[in-house]
């Protein structure tokens, strides 16, 4: 009797053993189809995300930032103060997030609406309140504020907002340096090389390469940061030989996240 017990005590903790095992696999199983499922699932958002993003090439072909930045510099011609300047903003929809510079001669605002940001540049004469010169330029150099109300639109100033005393983020200010930079650029890189000899050109030169916006036989475009810079090239390709037919380096206002943080890093060490 004792030996049937004994018998019976080890085919229990068999039975146990085995479905504690089994139970573990099952579980291990569905914790690996769940992680694989989620990996799909960030995959085909990060995807969506891409596909959604306009590069600096479509926005600019599609108008939309043209008419907007015209129909706002037509509205803004029509204060008469500098009171009216800023309500005007406001009842069309665009919240002031950055105040780069307020002197007697020049008022300049940085403006977010619907994830987008303008800098409006007003000029006075003669101690005018009328403005003798309105400006609706595209935002390059963004103040913090700014940034993070064109991410979030619920985003709050913490306090009253004021001047910057430096003018550290005016487009007016670095725009011939950024020029300048944006021509010699353009120089160093020749025509008829490869996409991937281009890469290294860039990377040679001493900027990296943040993102690849597109990749097709007769077009690759690049976004490259250096310092708080960033541009987007775009190299048009003969699709026969793969080799660049054109160059354009532009402007790069949406900037995907490896260059927005990129120039943020350059930001604070500058601070």
């Amino acid at each position: 009797m004792k030996l049937k017990h004994t018998l019976i005590a080890i085919a229990s903790s068999t039975l146990l053993v085995t479905g504690v095992a089994h139970a573990a696999d099952t579980t291990a199983a569905m914790s690996a189809s769940a992680k694989a499922s989620a990996a799909v699932a960030n995959a085909k958002a990060a995807a969506d995300a891409t596909a959604a993003r306009m590069t600096d090439r479509q926005m600019a072909r599609s108008g939309n930032m043209k008419d907007d930045r015209e129909q706002l510099q037509q509205k803004l011609r029509a204060g008469k103060n500098r009171a009216d300047y800023a309500k005007i903003l406001k009842d069309n929809g665009y919240r002031i997030s950055a105040i780069n510079e307020d002197k007697k001669d020049y008022l300049e605002y940085e403006v977010v609406k619907g994830g987008g940001s303008y800098e409006v540049q007003i000029d006075f004469e003669n101690g005018a309140t009328q403005a003798s010169k309105v400006e609706v330029e595209n935002n390059m150099w963004r103040a913090d504020a700014t940034e993070r109300m064109m991410k979030d639109d619920k985003y709050q100033h913490a306090n009253a907002l004021v001047v910057d005393p430096k003018g550290r983020y005016s487009d007016r200010r670095y725009m011939k340096s950024w020029t300048d930079e944006k021509d010699r650029l353009e120089k160093a890189l020749p025509m008829n090389l490869k996409a991937t000899d281009y890469r290294s050109k860039l990377e040679g030169l001493g900027y990296k390469v943040t993102a690849v916006n597109d990749r097709e036989t007769d077009y690759v475009e690049y976004e490259i940061a250096k310092g708080e810079n960033s541009y987007e090239v775009q190299i048009d390709l003969n699709s026969g030989t793969g080799k660049a037919k054109k160059i354009d380096v532009t402007s790069n206002l949406w900037e995907a996240d490896p260059t927005d943080r990129a120039t943020d890093r350059a930001k604070e060490t500058k601070k």
